[in-house]
């Protein structure tokens, strides 16, 4: 299929270069006449303007409409009546998505990583109080900016709490399972998804390992996230439970609103960035050399502590 080709004009905006595809939009930079300001616009492409994208779209549109925090990209007008497709006009982020940082190799410092879930949790949590579930919490639709401020965008997906949407969306990898099941959704379905964020931020992995899209259906409707300290066995146990917790399979056993995650996960944060552990030297190593670095590592810890409860002051 040839791809669209990308309009010089849109209402009062000049388009710059495209800068991004979603599964049914494309995203250009694009500056306003007259102000001259930078923003994002997000518009269907031409296979996508039925009647069901256009009802996301506008979904996109009601629930986004009314969502002002500093770490959620901001919808700043729409033209529907656009003759090549509808479109969104979004606050422009200069950033990176949080994709650049989800592998082995390209991991964020732990620190880094705690800062960043906490401003997303932040976000949900005012999701959840404006009656709004995102529903598709992934790496690719967060931006850390330079400064790090942590901005929530695209909410094509979104649904108003305790509802279900006419469709199920969202991503496989971080959905939770009445999500993919069709139910009635609310906060939890989102700290399901920022649990599997965290995973995956941490890790570099999914949360379970699957070859083809059934076996991942399967996995998210029946088993447990592998363990994560298969991945990185230095990390914290409180962090761990967090995680595990936030990703547990039946509703009633997860975090029940986001202000009890937010207070756990924030103790537990703020332990870890207190204490002297190197947590990030295992950072871009196999799991087999990070589980070599964490023995040799405790090994030498438990060795300093032995010859310190041996110590004595000195006689005067």
């Amino acid at each position: 299929m040839a791809a669209d080709s990308i309009p010089t004009h849109l209402g009062n905006y000049s388009i710059v270069e495209q800068v991004g595809t979603g599964a049914s939009s494309n995203v250009y930079l694009a500056i306003e006449a007259g102000s001259f300001a930078t923003v994002a616009i997000k518009q269907l492409r031409k296979a996508n303007q039925s009647a069901p994208y256009r009802r996301l779209l506008t979904n996109e549109r009601s629930l986004a409409g009314k969502l002002q925090h500093k770490n959620i990209v901001r919808l700043l007008g729409s033209d529907f009546a656009e003759q090549s497709g509808p479109y969104l006009v979004l606050e422009y982020i200069r950033g990176t998505s949080l994709d650049h940082y989800q592998d082995t190799d390209t991991l964020l410092p732990i620190n880094k990583v705690l800062s960043v879930v906490e401003q997303v949790a932040r976000a949900l949590e005012y999701c959840a109080a404006q009656g709004v579930v995102h529903r598709d919490v992934k790496p690719e639709n967060i931006i850390l900016m330079p400064n790090g401020l942590t901005k929530l965008m695209d909410f094509g997906c979104a649904v108003a709490t305790g509802t279900g949407g006419n469709m199920i969306a969202g991503s496989l990898a971080y959905m939770s399972p009445e999500q993919l099941e069709g139910l009635p959704l609310d906060e939890r379905a989102d700290i399901y998804a920022l649990g599997a964020l965290l995973y995956r931020l941490l890790t570099g992995k999914k949360t379970f390992a699957a070859d083809d899209e059934f076996e991942a259906r399967t996995a998210v409707l029946n088993y447990p996230a592998t363990p994560i300290h298969a991945h990185r066995k230095e990390l914290p146990l409180p962090l761990v439970a967090v995680i595990h917790r936030a990703l547990e399979k039946n509703v009633h056993d997860r975090y029940p609103d986001w202000a009890t995650f937010i207070r756990e996960f924030g103790e537990v944060a703020q332990r870890i960035k207190m204490s002297d552990h190197e947590l990030d030297v295992y950072r871009g190593f196999s799991p087999s050399a990070q589980s070599a670095i964490y023995d040799r590592l405790s090994a030498s810890r438990q060795f300093s502590r032995s010859l310190l409860s041996r110590s004595v002051m000195p006689r005067e």
